[in-house]
């Protein structure tokens, strides 16, 4: 309740601000509503523009969390769980710190951060919820941003989700945000940031006997392996501010404006702007993450070892994590005889490593006193990127850093990637292509590490990447075909084992994936399929072999106001030997025992679309074949796949 409590604050909060902003503009001279959004590159600052609005209303219920992160992940089947893309090219890693890879798709790092500009004040709200007995599920969703000024503008997101769970200590909830500003100047400009992430999820270890499912039981009095609670946090803070040396343009400006008689009438004008030649460049980031386990009563026979109590399990670790970087950008805008610009920069990076010191005593069978040990790790690096963003045909961009000095020394990385789009006929084509070569410092924690069930101090080689990939699309009016292949070679893989512990593969594993996606569009009724391929060539990264999600959909205007949507999908991975997750660590470990998959889920849903006030509802009956398939379906071995369920939901959108 305290959460909801702290929710309702900050909706009033921006409620608040809201109708100030809407009251400023107001009062100031009407203008043409304009609204802009970008992303930050975190290291160099650079911008990259992204669509402010989803201004569709179709696949509503298939827009969430976990869906928005990938077309199939490895879960304990709750909403909010560790996490891990099946589709292994989709596995983003936001933060430098290994126990918050399970919960990459909840975790907003500054690189994920929206920054905008707008003219109008624009706020959205959303609202999903899953109705079913032993499932409740809610997701409540809040976003606003505006321009106080014509320079300045605020906003910020808030996301609280929470599923009661199907079987025992299955329990889990989550509450991430961001709160967001920038003011652009003609000279000097600024984007801040902060973010944060508070996730709680109780552990099960799956089904004691999976074949329950096939009984009487009720799922809550199901035997379950153990009971345990991992606790996740996650605050950010970011600053882009830098200066620029500018030089003065004048630029045509066409606008219409109404005569003495009422009729518009076309005018123009010239327009002063302020184009960047050199721009001096600072950014900090600073991230603290905290992960903890606990157990307040052991589970006995799960895990192999105690270490520290048989009685009760309390792990901690944790990593801040600060960044400076001071660059030089010659920008693109005023180079137009090169046509491209290009950024120098140098970065200092501190880590503060947190985690289990036990002090034992010389009494036998007392559980040692525990402190935390702190490591500090300091890097300093260099680095340069050379970009084409304008332009109508060629983009490209090269970027690479080395690290000089400290306890990464040695780690590099190079990356590029060009795309081009030309006519074709009647339609446009695009090509794209990336490469990189990384060469990484292994996690801290992967080289030591205490806790109650777990201890290691290993040695581990940098792992060595080398990816280089393509993409090619030409979408026509009827058939929109997207093709991504991919390969990647990775030399010193990391991995964690069956029995729960790190280990380095020695030699080299290839991973190849082919991506296709095959939208057909007829005026009333739309295919949407998604097929990929993938090869690993080593047990020790196992993946599915294919991995599909369809939708086919019927989709029409009724009243001339209301967008409609009704449709089936579905999602299938062929079987595999998937990985388990591991309570303690909060990691994928491997197995050989059991496979899973062969299983399609289906769902029927409804969208519709009311244009005039922008309001988005759906209804959708999820898993509904499970009522008349093999129960035994699972998302990973011990896991049982989500029920059958009805969902309901909305999205309403609010902006001039």
């Amino acid at each position: 309740m305290k959460i909801i409590y702290h929710i309702s604050r900050l909706v009033s909060l921006c409620i608040i601000v809201l109708c100030s902003i809407t009251a400023v503009q107001a009062a100031e001279k009407a203008v043409p509503t304009v609204m802009q959004a970008w992303q930050l590159d975190p290291l160099t600052g650079l911008a990259d523009t992204v669509p402010i609005v989803d201004t569709s209303y179709m696949h509503l219920p298939m827009r969430d969390v976990l869906n928005d992160y990938s077309i199939s992940n490895l879960t304990n089947a709750n909403l909010i769980s560790p996490t891990q893309s099946r589709i292994y090219f989709d596995r983003e890693r936001r933060v430098d710190f290994i126990f918050a890879d399970a919960y990459a798709p909840y975790i907003i790092a500054p690189q994920n951060v929206k920054f905008y500009h707008t003219t109008t004040p624009y706020s959205s709200v959303g609202y999903k919820k899953g109705f079913v007995t032993d499932l409740d599920q809610n997701d409540i969703s809040f976003m606003f941003t505006g321009n106080v000024n014509r320079r300045t503008n605020l906003g910020m997101t808030i996301d609280y989700l929470n599923s009661y769970g199907r079987f025992a200590s299955q329990e889990a909830k989550t509450v991430f945000g961001s709160i967001f500003g920038s003011y652009n100047g003609d000279h000097y400009s600024l984007q801040g940031a902060f973010t944060w992430n508070t996730l709680s999820n109780f552990e099960n270890g799956g089904l004691l006997n999976p074949s329950d499912l096939q009984g009487n039981l009720k799922p809550q009095d199901m035997p379950v392996k153990m009971q345990g609670m991992s606790k996740f946090r996650y605050l950010s803070g970011y600053l882009n501010h830098y200066y620029s040396i500018c030089v003065e343009r004048e630029r045509k400006v066409n606008y219409r404006e109404r005569d003495e008689e009422g009729k518009w009438v076309k005018k123009d004008s010239i327009k002063i702007e302020y184009v960047p030649v050199t721009t001096f460049r600072h950014v900090f980031e600073t991230a603290d993450a905290t992960k903890k386990y606990i157990e307040k009563q052991a589970s006995q026979g799960f895990y192999p070892n105690a270490y520290l109590s048989p009685k009760t399990t309390n792990d901690t670790a944790a990593c801040l994590s600060i960044r400076n970087t001071l660059s030089v950008t010659f920008e693109e805008e005023f180079n137009t005889w090169l046509k491209f610009g290009a950024t120098v920069y140098a970065m200092n990076e501190t880590q503060r490593h947190v985690s289990l010191l036990p002090i034992f005593s010389d009494s036998v069978g007392e559980d040692p006193q525990i402190q935390f040990e702190d490591h500090w790790t300091n890097n300093v690096y260099i680095g340069a990127a050379l970009y084409k963003n304008q332009g109508r045909f060629i983009h490209y961009g090269f970027d690479g850093n080395i690290c000089l000095v400290g306890y990464k020394i040695g780690e590099f990385q190079v990356n590029g990637h060009l795309d081009a789009g030309f006519r074709l006929g009647k339609d446009s084509m695009t090509l794209t292509a990336k490469a990189y070569v990384k060469n990484e410092t292994p996690d801290y924690y992967l080289q030591r590490y205490i806790s109650n069930h777990y201890q290691w101090n290993n040695d581990f080689s940098k792992t060595y990447r080398f990816y280089v990939g393509g993409e090619v699309a030409y979408p026509t009016q009827w058939v929109k075909p997207k093709l991504n292949i991919s390969f990647e070679n990775i030399t010193n893989y990391i991995y964690f084992g069956n029995q729960g512990m790190p280990q380095q593969h020695s030699g080299n594993i290839q991973v190849l994936a082919a991506d296709l996606q095959l939208n057909i569009t007829t005026p009333w009724v739309n295919l949407d399929n998604s097929i990929v391929y993938q090869h690993s060539s080593s047990a020790n990264l196992p993946l599915p072999a294919l991995t599909l999600y369809n939708n086919l959909y019927y989709h029409d205007t009724w009243v001339k106001a209301l967008d409609v949507q009704i449709g089936v999908d579905m999602r299938f991975f062929t079987k595999y030997y998937a990985p388990i997750l591991n309570p303690a660590l909060g990691q994928f470990c491997v197995q050989n025992q059991e496979q899973v998959g062969n299983y399609p889920v289906m769902n029927v849903y409804a969208n519709f679309y009311v244009k005039h006030i922008r309001l988005k509802l759906f209804a959708q009956y999820q898993h509904f074949n499970a009522s008349f398939m093999n129960k035994q379906y699972f998302a990973m071995p011990g896991y049982p796949m989500a029920p059958d369920m009805f969902r309901a939901g909305l999205s309403w959108h609010f902006y001039k």
